[in-house]
């Protein structure tokens, strides 16, 4: 176990673990693991479920200690609602009609009615998670080039779905959201099943990142070096975060420094074609 699981046991409470009074959720566990965090999701409904099994069809993994997450065992307070708040151990956190509860033990999603919903959720806690554990989300393209991981950061329409289609076949972890975390003795970008245009299978691997490109389509291909505050002014817009406590706050602020700071950072200028690549790793 590497230091970052050790350092989250509280939330590692699932094998064998199981609450009085919901037996019905036993023979309906899917075990994913995202970015080595491990999930244990009871979904009672059986179309909801088999169409969670398919989207998460690369992360279905047996791993020890996965923190279990019920869906619908009733209906959100709030609807419409978004951010979050803290209420001694548990947080709470709302999106449209659906609803997360998070605690040391458990986490529950009420009013998850298809599978985008669900996605969303487990979007938000991870984002949660991660912070403890040395990583985030990012709205960004992963794609590998010769063992090397390539993060194209940017919001919707600025090209990351372009850069995943131009790319070689087979190298894109993602086209939309990013999972970086520390792991190794050095940041690690990992596959995840959050896709965009592209639908980018995502698989569940991690590969050491080379550096970091904020998108800019032109027309011509070049990069353009970035000092790290200009590094951070850009990539704190994509970032996905949701929480409003200082400390998580502070905390994510930290993480994006620290990872901006030990990477290559740059401005990419580029066409739709994949001669682009010729500027990055030529």
């Amino acid at each position: 176990m590497d230091a970052s699981r050790a350092d989250d046991r509280s939330f590692r409470r699932c094998v064998g673990w199981r609450p009085k009074g919901f037996g019905v959720y036993f023979g309906e566990q899917l075990n994913v693991s995202i970015g080595n965090v491990p999930l244990c999701l009871h979904i009672p409904e059986e179309e909801l479920r088999e169409k969670a099994r398919l989207r998460y069809a690369q992360f279905l993994e047996d791993v020890p200690g996965g923190l279990p997450v019920f869906t619908n065992r009733s209906e959100p307070n709030s609807e419409h609602a978004s951010g979050a708040s803290a209420n001694g151990q548990e947080s709470a956190y709302t999106w449209q009609n659906a609803a997360l509860r998070l605690s040391d033990a458990q986490v529950e999603f009420d009013g998850v009615r298809h599978e985008y919903g669900l996605d969303s959720l487990i979007r938000i806690l991870l984002s949660v998670l991660l912070t403890r554990q040395r990583g985030f989300l990012l709205h960004a393209a992963t794609v590998v080039n010769k063992g090397r991981a390539y993060i194209f950061a940017g919001r919707s329409g600025t090209g990351k779905s372009t850069v995943a289609s131009l790319s070689p076949k087979d190298s894109v972890l993602t086209d939309e959201i990013s999972l970086l975390k520390f792991v190794d003795d050095a940041w690690h970008a990992f596959g995840t099943p959050f896709w965009g245009e592209f639908r980018a299978k995502g698989a569940n691997v991690h590969v050491p990142v080379a550096g970091v490109y904020f998108l800019s389509q032109a027309s011509e291909d070049r990069v353009e070096s970035l000092s790290a505050r200009e590094s951070l002014r850009a990539m704190l817009p994509n970032v996905l975060f949701f929480s409003r406590e200082h400390e998580m706050t502070e905390s994510l602020l930290s993480l994006a420094s620290e990872f901006l700071g030990s990477l290559p950072c740059y401005r990419l200028f580029f066409r739709k074609d994949c001669r682009f690549w010729k500027v990055i790793a030529p």
